[in-house]
C-alpha cells in the first residue's frame, strides 16, 4: 500500500491590511446587512478588525504553493494547507507574513490513550423527569407562554457535525418554515454537513427541536445556521481556526447567538496541550475568538467541559473566556452533575457562569427516537435558546447584559461556587430584574430547588451562614411536620432533605437556624 502523503496546516498571521480595497467607511461591502444593523444598535465601531485580510496577501501565499483554507479578518491570517513542510520557512521570508503556528499534522503524532481520553462519550442515558423540566427548572415557560420563542433571531451552531438534521422528525417545524438558513463545512469545504457525526444535531433538538408530547425546544422559532468547525475523529489546533472561521462567517450573516458545545485543553500532538495556566481568557487562540465575536455584539454561549471528574478538573477553552456565557452541568432535580467542569479560571474568576439541565437532558437521536443524554454539550443550547428568547423580549439590552442579569437571576447569586457558578439561572427572576420589579436578594432568604418539591429538596446557603444548628418544615396551621434528628449533611453549596413523598400536598415553610443567620423560605409539596 502507498504511503499517504503528508498534510500541514499552518496559521500565517499578516502584518497590516494596508492597500486593501475594503474601508471601514463602507461595510456594505463586508458585512450583511443585519450585521451592520447590530453594530448600530448596539454602538459597535467598525473598526479595521472587520476589514477582510488583503487579497493581494493571499494570492501570494498560494503562488508560492500553499492552498489557502480560508482567512480570518478579525485575527488578520489566514490558515494553510500543504505537503510540503519546508514551505512553512519560505513563507516566514515574506515581508507581509508577521509569524506562522503549526495547527496540525497527517500522519496522526498523536498518542492512543490520549486519544481515547480527549473526547469523553456521552453518557449512558438516565432516567429522571419528563422532556419539559429543562425549560421548567429556569421557568423559561413565562417568556414562551408570552409569545417569545426565538422569532427573529438567528443562532449559530458550531459543532461536530449535523446528522440527518433533513429529515429528522424533530427538526420537520424548521425545515418547513425555512428556519435553517443554510450549512458550511470549516473542516472539509463543500462538504455535506447533514452526513457528518450527530453530535451537532443532538445540540440543535434542545434548541429547535418540536415533537408534540416529546420535544419542545428552548428556542423553537429562532432561525439557526449550522457550521462545522469540530473534526470529530482527530484533536488538534486547528480545530480552533476553524471555530474562528466559522464565529467570523457567523458576525458576516447577522446571528445574534452562538451556542458552541465544543472545548479544548489536550491534543494528539502534545507539544500543543494546554495547561491549567493557559485558561486565563487571554491565551487560547479559541478563547481569544470567542471573546472578539462578543466584541462584535453576539452573545457566545460554551459548554463549561466534562471533566470535573478527570485529573484536569477545570473549564476547558473557550469557556475559560470573559465575555462567554459557559455552561456547566446539573441534572434535573438541581444537583450537581460530577462530570461538569469546575472554576475558577487560573487567574480566579467565577466559571462556569451558571448551570442548566445536561444530566439526562432530553434530546433526538438518528433513530427518530428521543432519549436522553448527558454532557454539559446539552446544558449549553439548553440556556443558548432560553437566553435567545430573553433577548428576543428585550432586544434594547447588550450580549454582556444578558450574561450578567441571567447571573443575577440565578440560585446562587451573590454567592457563586466552583461547580455551579452562580447557579440556575430563574427567566422570570430576569425578567423581573430587567424591569425593575425585583429586589436583590437579602442574607436571610433561602434558595430552594426543585419548587415545587415531590420527593426531595436542596437548599441553597451563603457561605457566610456558618454551620447549621437546626431546621424544621412548618405547614400553614403552625405545626411543625419535619425538623432535623442530629448529624446535617452539608455540601460545598448548601444541604439535601429527602423523604418528602408522604408529607400532604401544598405550602411549606423551612426554617433554618445557622450560626450566625436565621434563614427561612416557602416551597410547594407537589
Amino acid at each position: 500500500m502507498a504511503q499517504e502523503s503528508a498534510v500541514y496546516k499552518f496559521w500565517v498571521s499578516f502584518t497590516d491590511k494596508n492597500k486593501t480595497s475594503f474601508e471601514t467607511g463602507n461595510p456594505e461591502q463586508f458585512l450583511s446587512d443585519r450585521a451592520i444593523e447590530r453594530r448600530v444598535r448596539y454602538n459597535i465601531p467598525v473598526t479595521e478588525s472587520d476589514l477582510p485580510v488583503n487579497p493581494a496577501y493571499v494570492d501570494s501565499i498560494r503562488i508560492l504553493g500553499a492552498e489557502v483554507l480560508y482567512t480570518s479578518k478579525w485575527f488578520n491570517a489566514a490558515v494553510i494547507e500543504t505537503s510540503d513542510s519546508s514551505l512553512i520557512e519560505l513563507l516566514t521570508q515574506q515581508s507581509f507574513i508577521n509569524r506562522t503556528e503549526l495547527l496540525y499534522m497527517k500522519p496522526d503524532m498523536g498518542d492512543p490513550v490520549l486519544k481515547a481520553l480527549r473526547k469523553p462519550d456521552i453518557m449512558n442515558p438516565v432516567d429522571y423527569t419528563p422532556a419539559d423540566q429543562q425549560i421548567l427548572i429556569h421557568h423559561g415557560e413565562e417568556l414562551h407562554n408570552q409569545g417569545y420563542k426565538g422569532q427573529g433571531m438567528i443562532i449559530a451552531l458550531l459543532d461536530g457535525g449535523f446528522k440527518n438534521v433533513d429529515s429528522l422528525p424533530a427538526f420537520e417545524s424548521i425545515r418547513l418554515n425555512g428556519r435553517i438558513l443554510g450549512t458550511k463545512d470549516f473542516v472539509m469545504a463543500g462538504n455535506d454537513v447533514y452526513r457528518e457525526h450527530d453530535h451537532g444535531m443532538k445540540v440543535l433538538s434542545i434548541i429547535g427541536g418540536y415533537i408534540p408530547g416529546e420535544l419542545n425546544g428552548t428556542a423553537p422559532d429562532a432561525c439557526f445556521w449550522l457550521l462545522r468547525s469540530e473534526d470529530v475523529n482527530s484533536e488538534f489546533r486547528i480545530e480552533e481556526a476553524n471555530w474562528i472561521a466559522a464565529a467570523e462567517f457567523a458576525d458576516s450573516v447577522g446571528a445574534d447567538v452562538i451556542n458552541s458545545s465544543l472545548g479544548y485543553s489536550q491534543f494528539d500532538y502534545y507539544p500543543h496541550n494546554y495547561t491549567y495556566e493557559d485558561m486565563d481568557g487571554n491565551t487560547t487562540l479559541v478563547t481569544r475568538g470567542a471573546d472578539m465575536a462578543a466584541s462584535k455584539g453576539i452573545l457566545v454561549v460554551t459548554s463549561a467541559g466534562n471533566s470535573g471528574n478527570k485529573p484536569w478538573k477545570y473549564v476547558t477553552a473557550p469557556a475559560d473566556g470573559d465575555s462567554v456565557l459557559a455552561l456547566g452541568a446539573i441534572s434535573a432535580d438541581g444537583l450537581y452533575a460530577p462530570f461538569s467542569s469546575q472554576g475558577p479560571t487560573f487567574d480566579g474568576r467565577i466559571k462556569p457562569n451558571v448551570v442548566a439541565v445536561g444530566y439526562g437532558a432530553y434530546i433526538q437521536y438518528t433513530d427518530s427516537t428521543v432519549g436522553q443524554g448527558s454532557g454539559t454539550s446539552f446544558s449549553s443550547p439548553v440556556m443558548a435558546g432560553l437566553a435567545t428568547c430573553l433577548w428576543q423580549k428585550f432586544p434594547e439590552l447588550s450580549n454582556y447584559e444578558i450574561i450578567r442579569i441571567l447571573e443575577q437571576s440565578s440560585s446562587r447569586y451573590p454567592w457563586p461556587d466552583n461547580y455551579l457558578g452562580y447557579g440556575i439561572p430563574n427567566l422570570g427572576v430576569a425578567i423581573n430584574i430587567i424591569t425593575g420589579k425585583d429586589d436583590k436578594l437579602s442574607p436571610s432568604e433561602l434558595i430552594i430547588y426543585p419548587n415545587p418539591a415531590k420527593d426531595h429538596l436542596f437548599i441553597n446557603l451563603p457561605p457566610d451562614a456558618g454551620h447549621i444548628l437546626k431546621w424544621e418544615i412548618i405547614d400553614f396551621a403552625g405545626r411543625c411536620v419535619r425538623t432535623s434528628g442530629g448529624f446535617i449533611s452539608l455540601t460545598d453549596t448548601g444541604f439535601y432533605i429527602g423523604s418528602l413523598e408522604n408529607m400532604n400536598r401544598g405550602m411549606y415553610v423551612i426554617s433554618i437556624t445557622a450560626e450566625y443567620f436565621n434563614l427561612s423560605g416557602k416551597f410547594i409539596k407537589e
